[in-house]
């Protein structure tokens, strides 16, 4: 592994349950792409970086590094990227790195406030779930998780694991060997990609495919962008043939860092609840009225130890 072109460190207030963080990011590790080791507290990814200017010829290509991340104590996290073209990172870069890791690992919640609106709550702590130090599983890329997302509709994790482990296979761009640690081989691909490819090709019914594909279509042509409000990405995804209140919900609160989305529909949710008679989606999302503002926080605390989400 060629030395790190950036290091950082960030902090979050703690308590921060990153164990149960990083668990949460390991039963759902996309192959080739992420690579998570709980025990050790040790994240890493591939990603791309800004595009440059290629040098000879008038084209611009994409810098493809390796993330990692690791948690000390204290509330003290450590970050590094490698790339294998050496290239220093400019303040741009840094800024951008620095955002997209607080948000995936959820570093500027507050555990007070979440505690003191949950903690109470007898729903949310049962079978040893408590509200202390929970954090909401961010993103990396608003693009991959709606895509994740629409994979996973009505399947399993691991079904939607393996069919976005193929998706990266068909279309990820390949890390030089020198980057290659830990599985890492592909970044996840781009939407111009994804839209222009047969999803039929994974595994998809045609009706996923076409819905996965116009998506891609939206955000590759820059109608759909991740950076937009959460209400306007919610207004953009339901438009999309396909497309229905789970997704846009679950969208909103791994991409978005909406705190109160809540995918009232999702049956984990429901059997948390009540595994033998769940409420239904409507029932549920009348009892999630009292846990706002931070409904997400209540999701999470829910889907663990099962398989939801």
């Amino acid at each position: 592994m060629p030395d790190p072109v950036l290091s950082f460190e960030e902090s979050c207030r703690c308590p921060c349950d990153v164990q149960r963080l990083l668990e949460f990011f390991a039963v759902r590790a996309l192959p080739g792409v992420e690579a998570v080791d709980p025990e050790r507290l040790l994240y890493r990814r591939t990603i791309d970086l800004p595009a440059v200017p290629v040098e000879a010829g008038d084209g611009v290509a994409s810098r493809h590094a390796v993330l990692q991340v690791a948690f000390g104590a204290e509330g003290r996290v450590r970050g590094r990227a490698h790339a294998a073209d050496g290239l220093t990172m400019g303040r741009a870069d840094r800024r951008a790195i620095s955002r997209r890791v607080r948000r995936l690992f959820d570093l500027d919640a507050n555990p007070d406030a979440i505690a003191s609106s949950l903690g109470g709550v007898p729903e949310l702590a049962t079978d040893g779930r408590t509200a202390a130090g929970v954090r909401i599983p961010g993103a990396w890329s608003g693009f991959e998780t709606a895509v994740r997302a629409v994979l996973g509709q009505q399947i399993s994790v691991a079904g939607a694991r393996t069919l976005a482990g193929r998706l990266v296979a068909a279309l990820g761009a390949e890390l030089p060997a020198v980057l290659r640690v830990d599985g890492l081989e592909r970044t996840f691909p781009n939407p111009g990609r994804v839209a222009s490819f047969d999803l039929r090709a994974i595994g998809l019914p045609a009706s996923r495919a076409r819905a996965l594909g116009d998506l891609a279509s939206l955000v590759a042509s820059g109608e759909l962008r991740f950076d937009a409000g959460p209400r306007e990405v919610r207004r953009q995804l339901l438009a999309v043939k396909g497309i229905g209140p789970w997704t846009a919900e679950y969208v909103a609160m791994r991409a978005l860092g909406d705190r109160d989305a809540f995918p009232a529909s999702d049956l984990g949710l429901r059997k948390a609840i009540d595994r033998e008679e769940p409420p239904g989606a409507a029932e549920l999302e009348a009892m999630a009225e009292a846990w706002r503002p931070f409904r997400a926080y209540a999701a999470i605390l829910l889907w663990r130890g099962g398989s939801g989400g």
